[in-house]
Order: C-alpha cells, then sequence, then structure tokens
C-alpha cells in the first residue's frame, strides 16, 4: 500500500487540494444526517385484531383465533416466523406475531390482510358485520405493524382554565390541524377532552317490572331528532302506560364509555401526541413541532385574553433526550481526542508533527459520516458511540506513520525520501491491522436479532472511520510531514541515539530480562490469564443498558368492572404524592381505554378499561431513578382506597424497563407454559410461579393464568329466532339488538341540544347488570313486537374461562417479571434452575407434554451471547487469515494472536474495578479488541522479520524491534485509551453502552500492549529457536 504514498507526492498541491474537497463534502453530508435516538429498526412484530360480539372465549379461540393463526403459520412457517402469542376474551381476539429481525414486514402485512380477506378465509357473519354495528370500527379484523416511528414524537398537554370538553374541542379545531401542517408530521392524535354523552343506564329489574326491551328504549328514543334538557330525555314515554324512560333507566351527562380522561400535574388536560414519517429527522420535526406549539400558545392565549390561561406544554420530546445525549458523547470524544493529541505532543515533543498527526482524527471522522450518508445510517446513541469510541483508533496508523517519517527526518533522510522509506517499512503491518479490524465486524452480519439490528450500523461505523484513517495516514500524512520539522532541524540534522528515553530505559532492561527468563516469563502470563477467567462468575452478565431518559410509569390495574371515577380517584391519590415530591419535573395521566379501536381492542383482551390507568412520571436529570421508583412503590403500598390495597393493583416501572420490554432488551422476565390441557398447564405455572416467588433478585413477578369463573353466558338461537313469532320487519335487527345488549351503542341521528352545547345519546349495555339466569331470560326482546330473551336464546350461569391464551397454537400461561440484579446472567441460571425442578415434579405427577420455555431478556441473552461468541471466534479466524495473507507466514500471525488471550485478563479486571458487568457492548468491546490488539504485535514482529532479513540475529532483532517500535506502540495505546477514558468514566443514558465497551477496551489494551512488548518476543525466540533446531534436523 506504500505505492499510496508514492502517488500523493507526485504532486502535494493536487493531493492537498482534493483531501480538502473530500473534507468539504464530508462536512456537507454530516449535517444531512438525521438525529435519532437509535438506528432505524423494522420491528418483526404485527398484530391481528378482530371483534367477535357476544362471543365466549372459548368460541372466540375456535371461530376466529385458530383461524388466523393457521393463516399466519401456514404462509410464513419456515419463511421467518418465529413464535405467535394469541390472546382470547368475550367478544375480542388478538394474535401477535413474531418473526426474524430482517424480514419484510411489509409483506408480512399484506400477505396476512389477504389471507384473512371475506374471500380467503370463512370467519362467522357476526366478525364481519361489525363495522356496520359500530362505526368507530372500520374494518374487522384489523392488522396493525408495531414500528417505532409509532411512537410520539412529541406529547403536550393542553390546560387551561375551561371545561375538559372545552379543552378538547380548541386541540381538535385549532391545534391539531396547525401541527398536521407541519411537514414530514404522520399523524397528531388527542386523547382526553372527550365531548361528554348523555348516558342512558338501563335498569334490568324495572325493564322486566314493565316489559320494556332495549330496542324499545332506543326505538321510541330516535322518534325525537333533538332534545332541550336532560328532563326531556328522562320524560320520553315507553308506551306502556305512564312509563317515562326515567323510571326504567339512569339518565346523566358524563364522560363517554371507553374514552380517556387526561390529567397533566393533577389538572384536566387534553394530550396531543405528534407522530412523524418514519424517514423524518426525529430532532429537526420535534424542534419545529415545539417551535409551532410555543406559537400557537401565544395566538391562543392572545384569542382568549388574560381572563383565560392556556398552557400547551411538552410532557415528552425524543428530541430532547437525544439532543442531551448526543451531546454528552460529542464532547466526551472532543475531550478524547485532546487527550489523544496531548499523548502524542508529549511523545514527539514535536508540535509540528503532533499537530499533523492529530489531524486525521477530525478528517477521518468526517470522511466515516460521508460512509454513513451514502449507506442510509443515521447519527444517534450507538453510531455516535461508536464514533467516539473509535477516536483513539483512528489516530494510531496516522501515529505510526508519522513517528516513521519523524525518525527518519531526525536521521538526517530528506522529505521525499524519509516519507516514502517510512511508507515502505510500515504501509504493510498497517493494513494488515486495519484490515484485521475492519473484517472482524463481518461476522455481526450473521448475529441477527436486535443486537444486530442494533449494532451492525455501530460496526459499519467504525469500519467507516477506519479505513478512512488509513488512507488519511498513507496519502494525507505522508503530503504533510515537510513540515514535521522546522528548517533549522533539517540543517542541523540531529541523529537520535537508541535508547535515550525513559521509557526505553526502563522497557530494555525488561524485555532482556524477559528473554533470558522465557518459562517464567510464559508462567506468569498463563497465571494471569487463568486467574482473570475465574472473575467472570464474580463480575456477572446482563444484557443491553437502557438508553432512556430518567422517568417512571405507574401501571394501575383495577379489578374487572371498576368502573372510570374510581379507577381516577386511585390515580389521584398517587398523584398527590407525585406533587409533593420536588425530584419530579411533570407527570401525566390517562385513566380509561384508549378511544382508538385498537387499543381498545387490547385493553379489552388484556382485561383493561375503565378499570386502567397509567401516570407518565418524568424526573428531574439529576434524579436517582431507583430510588425515587423505590420510594414511589413504598408510598403507594401504604395507600388504601375503597378497601382496595393498592399496592396490588400498581406497578411502578422505570423507563428502562418499560422501554426494554417493548424493544427488547432491558431485564424482562418472560416465561412460557404450554400445553394442551389447561388445567394441567396452570398446575405447571402455578408451582413455577411459587418458586420464582422465593428470588429476591426478581420484582413485578405475575402470572397470566386461565381463571374459570361464573359467569352469565346468553347464546341466540337462529332456529328459535325464526319461530320466535317476531315479525319478518323485525328479524333484520336481531343482530343490531343483541349488539346494543352486549355492548350498548349510540342512538343513530338524535342528539341533545343543552345550553347551547349538542350531545350524542348513548344506551350503556345491560348484559353485564343482569343479576341472574331467570332475570335475564325474563328480559324482553324486539320492538315493537317482544319476545322474552329466554324464548330465542340460550341463557345458562356456566364457568367460563376469563381469557385464554395460546403460544405457537398450544394453550399456554405466561409468568413475567422483572430482574433487578446487576447480574442478571446469574438470575436467568436460578431460574433456569427451577424450571428444570418444576419439570421434574410434573414429570412425576405423570404430566406430558407441558413445555416450560424461557422468553424475554433470557431468550435474547442465551442467543446473542451464542452468536455473539461464534462471532468473535469467526472473527479471530479471519484475522488470522488476513496476517496469514499480507504476512506470507502461518507461523508469525500464530504468535501474533497469542496476544488475544493477554487482552482478556485487563478486560475482564477492569470490568471488575468498574462495576460493570458483562453485557452485549462488553462482548462488542471484546469483539474490537481482536482487531485493535493485534496492531501492536503486528509492528511489532514486522521489523524483527526486517531486521532478521537483514542479518541481525534474533535476539538482537527482538531487542532493536522492542527499541525502536517501543514509542509508536505505546504510543497508539495510550492514544487509544486516554480517548476512550470520557466515555468510561461518563455518567448519563446517552454513555451507558459506550461506557461499558470503553472499559472492556481500555483494559484488554492496558493489559495485551504490557504483556504483547515482553510474552510476544519470548514466544518469537521460543518459536525461532525450535524452528532452527528443525532446520539443522532436516
Amino acid at each position: 500500500m506504500w505505492f499510496l504514498t508514492r502517488l500523493s507526492l507526485k504532486n502535494r498541491a493536487v493531493t492537498i487540494f482534493l483531501a480538502a474537497l473530500l473534507a468539504g463534502a464530508s462536512i456537507w453530508a454530516t449535517l444531512q444526517l438525521k438525529l435519532e435516538m437509535i438506528p432505524d429498526i423494522e420491528l418483526p412484530y404485527i398484530m391481528v385484531i378482530a371483534a367477535y360480539p357476544n362471543a365466549s372465549p372459548d368460541e372466540v379461540v375456535a371461530d376466529v383465533t385458530m383461524p388466523i393463526e393457521d393463516v399466519i403459520w401456514e404462509q410464513w412457517e419456515g419463511k421467518g416466523l418465529k413464535h405467535t402469542y394469541a390472546t382470547s376474551a368475550d367478544g375480542i381476539s388478538v394474535v401477535f406475531a413474531e418473526f426474524n429481525f430482517g424480514t419484510d414486514m411489509e409483506e408480512v402485512k399484506e400477505a396476512v390482510e389477504q389471507g384473512v380477506s371475506p374471500g380467503e378465509l370463512e370467519l362467522p357473519p357476526e366478525v364481519r358485520n361489525v363495522p356496520q354495528m359500530d362505526p368507530r370500527i372500520k374494518e374487522n379484523p384489523q392488522i396493525q405493524r408495531l414500528d417505532p416511528s409509532m411512537m410520539p414524537l412529541v406529547i403536550f398537554s393542553l390546560r387551561g382554565d375551561l371545561p375538559s370538553e372545552q379543552l378538547g374541542a380548541i386541540a381538535q379545531t385549532q391545534i391539531v390541524p396547525e401541527l398536521r401542517n407541519i411537514e414530514d408530521i404522520a399523524d397528531v392524535q388527542t386523547e382526553g377532552g372527550e365531548k361528554e354523552q348523555i348516558l342512558i343506564t338501563p335498569d334490568p329489574e324495572k325493564m322486566n317490572q314493565f316489559g320494556i326491551s332495549m330496542y324499545q328504549i332506543a326505538g321510541l328514543l330516535s322518534l325525537v331528532p333533538e332534545y332541550s334538557s336532560l328532563g326531556d330525555i328522562k320524560n320520553v314515554a315507553m308506551g306502556v302506560d305512564a312509563v317515562v324512560l326515567g323510571d326504567v333507566a339512569g339518565v346523566v351527562q358524563g364522560p363517554a364509555p371507553r374514552t380517556r380522561i387526561a390529567r397533566t400535574n393533577g389538572l384536566p388536560s387534553v394530550g396531543i401526541a405528534v407522530m412523524k414519517e418514519k424517514e423524518a429527522n426525529t430532532v429537526e420535526v420535534a424542534n419545529a413541532v415545539v417551535a409551532r406549539a410555543e406559537e400557537i400558545e401565544e395566538e391562543l392565549q392572545a384569542e382568549y385574553g388574560d381572563e383565560v390561561k392556556l398552557e400547551l406544554t411538552p410532557v415528552f420530546d425524543q428530541s430532547e433526550f437525544i439532543e442531551e445525549s448526543i451531546g454528552q458523547l460529542t464532547n466526551m470524544a472532543l475531550i478524547g481526542a485532546g487527550l489523544a493529541i496531548v499523548i502524542v505532543f508529549l511523545f514527539l515533543a514535536a508540535f509540528r508533527a503532533s499537530l499533523v498527526t492529530a489531524m486525521s482524527i477530525p478528517f477521518s471522522i468526517v470522511i466515516g459520516f460521508l460512509g454513513m450518508y451514502f449507506s442510509g445510517i443515521t447519527i444517534n446513541l450507538l453510531t455516535l458511540s461508536a464514533m467516539a469510541i473509535a477516536v483513539g483508533r483512528l489516530i494510531d496508523n496516522s501515529i505510526v506513520v508519522a513517528e516513521v517519517v519523524y525518525r527518519r527526518l531526525q536521521q538526517g533522510e530528506g522529505f521525499r525520501e524519509a516519507a516514502i522509506n517510512g511508507s515502505k517499512e510500515i504501509a504493510a503491518p498497517i493494513t494488515a491491522s486495519t484490515l484485521a479490524t475492519v473484517a472482524i465486524f463481518i461476522p455481526l452480519m450473521f448475529v441477527g436479532g436486535i443486537v444486530g439490528e442494533l449494532f451492525i450500523p455501530f460496526a459499519l461505523t467504525i469500519i467507516f472511520a477506519l479505513i478512512a484513517s488509513l488512507l488519511v495516514a498513507l496519502m494525507v500524512v505522508p503530503a504533510f510531514s515537510n513540515w514535521f520539522v522546522s528548517k533549522k532541524e533539517k540543517k542541523d540534522k540531529v541523529r537520535v541515539e537508541p535508547g535515550e528515553t525513559w521509557y526505553q530505559k526502563l522497557y530494555i532492561p525488561s524485555l532482556k530480562w524477559a528473554l533470558g527468563h522465557r518459562a517464567i516469563t510464559l508462567v506468569v502470563a498463563g497465571v494471569l490469564f487463568f486467574g482473570s477467567l475465574a472473575l467472570i462468575p464474580m463480575i456477572g452478565t446482563s444484557f443491553i443498558p437502557g438508553m432512556g431518559e430518567k422517568m417512571l410509569i405507574v401501571e394501575i390495574e383495577l379489578p374487572s368492572g371498576t368502573d372510570s371515577g374510581t379507577t381516577s380517584e386511585v390515580a389521584a391519590s398517587i398523584e398527590d404524592l407525585l406533587a409533593d415530591n420536588d425530584e419530579v419535573e411533570i407527570y401525566h395521566t390517562t385513566v380509561g381505554t384508549s378511544t382508538t379501536s385498537v387499543h381498545a381492542a387490547m385493553a379489552a383482551a388484556m382485561g383493561g378499561g375503565d378499570n386502567t390507568a397509567e401516570i407518565t412520571v418524568l424526573l428531574d436529570p439529576g434524579a436517582n431513578e431507583p430510588k425515587e421508583q423505590e420510594d414511589l412503590e413504598l408510598g403507594i403500598e401504604g395507600l388504601m382506597i375503597e378497601g382496595l390495597m393498592l399496592g396490588d393493583y400498581v406497578t411502578v416501572l422505570s423507563g428502562d424497563e418499560a422501554q426494554g420490554s417493548q424493544m427488547g432488551f432491558g431485564s424482562g422476565l418472560d416465561i412460557s407454559v404450554t400445553g394442551e390441557s389447561s388445567a394441567e398447564v396452570n398446575l405447571a405455572a402455578e408451582l413455577l410461579y411459587e418458586r420464582l416467588e422465593e428470588i429476591e433478585d426478581i420484582s413485578h413477578l405475575e402470572s397470566q393464568l386461565t381463571r374459570v369463573v361464573r359467569k352469565l353466558y346468553i347464546e341466540p338461537d337462529p332456529d328459535r329466532i325464526m319461530t320466535s313469532g317476531l315479525p319478518a320487519e323485525q328479524l333484520g335487527q336481531v343482530e343490531q339488538e343483541f349488539f346494543l345488549l352486549m355492548r350498548g351503542n349510540t342512538v343513530s341521528g338524535v342528539v341533545a341540544n343543552i345550553d347551547g352545547e349538542s350531545y350524542e345519546i348513548f344506551i350503556k349495555e345491560i348484559a353485564k347488570d343482569l343479576g341472574d339466569v331467570t332475570e335475564a331470560k325474563a328480559l324482553r326482546f324486539g320492538w315493537p313486537e317482544s319476545v322474552s330473551l329466554g324464548d330465542i336464546a340460550d341463557v345458562a350461569l356456566l364457568e367460563r374461562p376469563t381469557h385464554i391464551d395460546r403460544i405457537d397454537k398450544k394453550l399456554s400461561a405466561s409468568i413475567t417479571g422483572e430482574i433487578t440484579a446487576k447480574n442478571v446472567g446469574a438470575v436467568n441460571r436460578l431460574v433456569e434452575d427451577e424450571i428444570g425442578a418444576v419439570e421434574d415434579e410434573i414429570d412425576a405427577l405423570g404430566i406430558e407434554g407441558v413445555e416450560i420455555r424461557p422468553g424475554g431478556v433470557m431468550e435474547e441473552m442465551a442467543e446473542s451471547f451464542s452468536k455473539m461468541g461464534i462471532a468473535i471466534m469467526i472473527a479471530i479466524v479471519i484475522a488470522l487469515l488476513i496476517l496469514v495473507v499480507t504476512m506470507r507466514s502461518i507461523l508469525n500471525p500464530l504468535i501474533i494472536m497469542v496476544s488475544l488471550p493477554l487482552a482478556s485478563i485487563g478486560a475482564l479486571l477492569a470490568l471488575l474495578i468498574a462495576g460493570y458487568t458483562l453485557g452485549i457492548s462488553g462482548m462488542m468491546g471484546v469483539l474490537m479488541l481482536v482487531g485493535i490488539v493485534l496492531t501492536n504485535a503486528i509492528v511489532l514482529i514486522a521489523l524483527v522479520e526486517q531486521l532478521r532479513k537483514e542479518g541481525v540475529s534474533t535476539y538482537d532483532a527482538l531487542v532493536e524491534g522492542g527499541r525502536t517500535r517501543l514509542r509508536p506502540i505505546l504510543m497508539t495505546a495510550l492514544t487509544t485509551m486516554f480517548a476512550m477514558l470520557p466515555l468510561a468514566l461518563g455518567l448519563g443514558g446517552g454513555t451507558l453502552i459506550a461506557g461499558e465497551l470503553a472499559v472492556v477496551v481500555i483494559g484488554g489494551l492496558f493489559s495485551s500492549t504490557l504483556l504483547t512488548l515482553l510474552v510476544i518476543p519470548v514466544i518469537y525466540s521460543l518459536v525461532d529457536g525450535l524452528r532452527r533446531r528443525f532446520a539443522r534436523a532436516s
């Protein structure tokens, strides 16, 4: 590769001009890159949600869930499908399919949509007719992809001295349209502030007393298109004697069913969620949205005057955390670069040479960004961490080239001669080491999973920068090397005598002693290596550290049937705790089910609804998140409302726990128990749950078992309906009345105008309020002609499951929780032991066909660590092959490879001292070390071989090679270590992944450098001695 140096020196002016031109283009490309939190990831998940009115969980499974599962498995088994998870509850089916990362999810979505279409899949008519019954549901089944871009970019809270309903109107008419007009905005949604409705709550007992049906109420109400007061509605005649609506039903104005109540800092509010287009720049768009929101707030305040205080406040903004974290990483990279430059100056003691060498850092970085631009990679926490980590390595090639050229200039060679001869001397080894470092990332392409999705952009970023650094070292640094020494120094031609530096005076005697005591040297190195392996259990293992900002998520799930008023009261009691906490910046509460049909369906399937609430708590950046989480949990445990101990119904999650479970990293425990018998599955799950409760380092342990409860069962009989005597014109409304009976609905075309405001009228479902079978059978059905419900439907009080879970087409139960220990791997091993014990128990009971399978972080860790281990081994083989090819030798590359185990000594010790566990980012550090630590051994052995060819004895070649290469080896090692030091010491969410990786590299490089300078010469001398003996013997 030294010909590149000769090429660059032919016309230095052209070289410098082209370099400047490339730098300008790279800076332009850098400014065009998107700023994101994590790399663009296509999550391999899809959901199919289907409503099946009036159907029991058993019917939902048989008629809807299983056919949809069959469609997915038939289409995608063996083509990327990993698992299907299904939940079937009363009237709802949710099928969740997980695929391998890299699967084309748009193709999956289109195929599944086609597979469940009416022409392809036969589903009950009740399923296909849902959109006609409920206009809020546009299609049934619904297919949804899960995508990070669906996550809100910014969430605003609109508060003010106005009723919630009026705030909602302002949001819908004056804010949402303006925000939608901003470029790259995909959607804007609101929650809370929905207009209230007139709620009709029929009383089954009174309705039976007067013989009034649900459809009779709806039909008589619809005779008048507009009512002017609640009294008018209550006085609607029911057509039975003097009975009016108020005699058989409650009539109130209140929140619409299945909608959300929103509060911010305890005050009524309207939440406004802004979503961006997938390809948009997160930071730019978020900043534009926030700026426009500030203008809107000023406009609204001007419109409503000082008497009404309106506040449009961002309660969540992705860009804030991204900018803060990127700012942290940028500062640490700059500090690291500055430290690296200082190290170069201290060793060379030449300002000009140090300045030219330091130039390679920014030059390589911006060229690396140019590579990212053409590859479609964004600037995010991982790619910027990669660049910050690479800073020290980027200067290594230039250091070696500059040191050789500078040494030759000092020894009297001319500028061109020193540059070309220096390049000849060093081009091959630095090219080999760079290619080896680049090649070790190739196996990452095959790791797959969330690790591959996150770290392939990380690896590519480093690759682009390293290739740029090699080209800069061989072409740009030599072109500037004429300025390494002043004119006076060139005239003096001072020759540097070997051994004159203090570090050479320390090293040479140590090297000579090691060469004279080779056995002791190798034994010491071996003891240190095997001793370091004993540290692994003490260090522990984990997966991927969280990358979120400091926040808490409070999840509230009260007993099924709890009304939204009680749920709101419970949430308010927790809000009181937050209001008194100075570490809390803002908290946003939502009570009840989402207004969107997808979320409503999921909430219903999972047992949610008016009995659920969520509080998002944003903490001060300086807050101690674990302490705040623990304090809030303790405060909640002491609360009791309406006989409910809130500690039993409330879960407090950290931001990382909540985000990790959604994105596939973190420390979430998720174990599935599958089989053919519900009783056997539940038994195994209960046995395992009891055992896991004894593990201290697992919190929020929950079991999702299929519970059987006595429940009123109503099943229409089509034959009995046809022979019931109902007029033919009424038979067409039977399905609608059953829908009204089971789910409730608005009265079409009817409004109530009260105090100048228009309200819809909603008749609430009656099925859940029916007290017993007798009362249900007596209920009148139909209008104007009616029959008893018992005459046209089977009505019974039966034991029915609350819901039925299935995994991979088998009945299932699940156990979930959070691992609180740093050593996640140790807890995983305890869980595996307990799983084994339960499997032995159920085998002893003669139960067969029940399978217990760990998922969540256990599955991801096992899979990712296995693949990363294989990737590291393949990387070592690739690096060895590159060295064999470039050095045209087998023995020398094998000797160089000895430096790899020497790196593990410092890497593991550094993790222990720094308090880190060995996670995926640490494994990435090990992977990087494979390339980095080889550089020192390569440049050392390359010079020794060169001296040997010149006739120098092995011993003298090793001593002279060590003396000559000591300075560049120490410079490259120290610059890399000091450049990473700020990351290793850094605090804050943006440096967590980089921190663990930096600790591994610093520790590994430290031990490898010190031991390489002694052990590699010793092994070389031993191998050379054996080689000569074999040569003499032959």
